[in-house]
């Protein structure tokens, strides 16, 4: 049956009315990439509703955290991006000799260790980090750089609370800080005082014997901050370079314009900067992946919409209400699987999460999410708690693309302008994700020695209407059989469009 793996063929020929098929695609034998680690989403420990000291009260209950459970066992995010600050958790200041007073087992790292609980329970990988060192958020004890002695110590004693104590082996790989070639970052592009943090931190993980590794750069790779020594992509280079003998995976972020998106250019980007880090057999994620509309019509549109809402902070996403966000976000992750990425995580999972410059500001929450869990008290309207529609994209692409499946690409362009289609397949089964970001539709045969004998699972997210169940979670509209889509068969994907097929078995 590991032959059949290997010898994944999908072909695509060009239809016209009342013409024979001109084009055919074959993927290649060889994989774009193996050892997939698969999709997931950023979830932060709800640092303004997680206690009762918290600037809302405790209002991310347990109840509350159940309807995010209930969604992500549909979702089954494969990698959680969890990111925190010091001083929201376990650091409660210095002492008179300035050394950090440390509470492990108070409330807001419980808020923590749910999360971490269900990643466990769950097989999720997660990526641990700090949004920056307590000094850079205003806590006390001039705690301002990430190679301080006593922010590496205090780190390691948390990371090793939450691993030996509390048993959480899923935490698998550690950020030092975020987005640090940013301005914006605590290190605001510093590289030599990243770099040595990173050193620092590493050397004390292994001397606690933590078998967790680094993530790096975590950079915002389209960025160039003109007081670095180096930009975005020289970040990534450099990283690669000096510090691989430290580093698990490969960590970047991207927002990018729907223009950037639709054209394709996001996918011939990311795969030079791939290929700057495929050398090391390391695997290479997107940390944070999302898009931008701020240019043309939909620009215009945004203003719009950023002046009339009134608890949307600069800093968010309002086309997430809409179906055409479904579209742009699964062509994004489809084209860093065919340029040969490892997995993203969605920013972000919920609104409830941050609000601008994280000071609990109801009115400035940062819009970004599948739903907001608080929308009742934060925004007085329980219809912010629905699930909206890019979670029927994102949720297929991360359930059936599964950890440890091979990526496969057509061998040649596909023949119909903006059409894109990756396929993936292991022991489990295999799945076809296609997506056609041009105005017209676009209608093609389809032939794919799919894994097994399974018939394949048919979903279309399209503008006219999607399916879905009681619970908003997607339904597919029809079967194929295995053997129809090994002979090959015609299919019709209309414009602005998502399609995925699957008979790949979910545990």
């Amino acid at each position: 049956m590991k032959n059949n793996i290997l010898m994944l063929t999908v072909s695509l020929v060009l239809i016209t009315v009342g013409c024979t098929p001109s084009e055919t695609i074959i993927i290649d034998t060889q994989p774009v990439s193996e050892n997939f680690i698969g999709h997931g989403v950023e979830w932060s420990a709800y640092p303004h509703g997680d206690s009762p000291d918290a600037e809302w009260g405790y209002l991310m209950t347990d109840e509350k955290l159940e309807m995010v459970y209930k969604r992500l066992d549909y979702m089954k995010p494969r990698i959680a991006r969890v990111m925190d600050v010091a001083g929201w958790r376990y650091f409660k200041g210095v002492d008179s000799k300035g050394d950090p007073i440390l509470d492990f087992n108070c409330p807001e790292v419980q808020m923590v260790c749910k999360i971490l609980d269900y990643c466990q329970r769950n097989g999720i990988v997660v990526l641990l980090g700090d949004y920056g060192v307590p000094g850079f958020w205003g806590y006390p004890g001039n705690i301002d750089r990430v190679d301080d002695p006593r922010f590496i110590e205090m780190t390691t004693q948390y990371i090793s609370f939450l691993v030996k104590e509390k048993g959480f082996s899923c935490i698998k790989y550690y950020i030092i800080t975020n987005e640090p070639n940013g301005d914006w970052a605590c290190t605001r592009g510093d590289w030599d005082q990243w770099k040595k943090g990173v050193e620092m931190m590493a050397e004390a993980f292994a001397n606690e014997k933590l078998d967790i590794t680094m993530a790096a750069p975590d950079v915002v790779e389209l960025s160039n901050n003109h007081k670095s020594k180096y930009t975005g992509w020289q970040w990534v280079e450099q990283s690669v370079k000096q510090l691989d003998h430290l580093t698990g995976v490969y960590n970047v972020h991207c927002y990018a314009d729907y223009q950037f998106i639709r054209s394709g250019a996001f996918m011939k980007h990311y795969a030079a900067v791939g290929e700057t880090i495929r050398p090391t057999g390391k695997p290479m994620i997107f940390g944070e992946i999302g898009g931008w509309y701020h240019t043309l019509e939909l620009g215009g549109e945004y203003k719009k919409r950023m002046q009339s809402t009134e608890f949307a902070s600069e800093d968010s996403q309002l086309f997430v209400y809409d179906y055409l966000y479904g579209v742009d976000m699964a062509d994004m992750l489809i084209q860093t699987m065919k340029a040969g990425w490892h997995g993203a995580s969605a920013w972000m999972l919920d609104d409830a999460m941050h609000t601008i410059g994280d000071l609990g500001d109801k009115n400035q929450l940062k819009v970004w999410g599948f739903w907001n869990s608080l929308g009742t008290e934060l925004i007085g309207d329980p219809r912010h708690e629905e699930i909206r529609p890019w979670f029927f994209t994102w949720s297929l692409m991360s359930r059936y693309f599964t950890p440890g499946m091979k990526i496969y690409n057509p061998t040649q362009a596909e023949p119909l302008n903006r059409l894109r289609v990756v396929a993936g397949s292991s022991e489990t089964g295999s799945t076809i994700a296609i997506v056609n970001a041009d105005e017209v539709d676009h209608t093609f045969n389809l032939k794919m020695n799919v894994h097994g004998e399974s018939d394949l699972d048919m979903y279309d997210y399209v503008e006219s209407g999607y399916k879905t169940d009681e619970n908003s979670f997607p339904v597919p509209i029809d079967k194929v059989t295995a053997k129809k889509v090994k002979q090959g068969f015609t299919i019709t994907i209309p414009a602005r469009s998502f399609k995925l097929l699957t008979n790949t078995s979910i545990n």
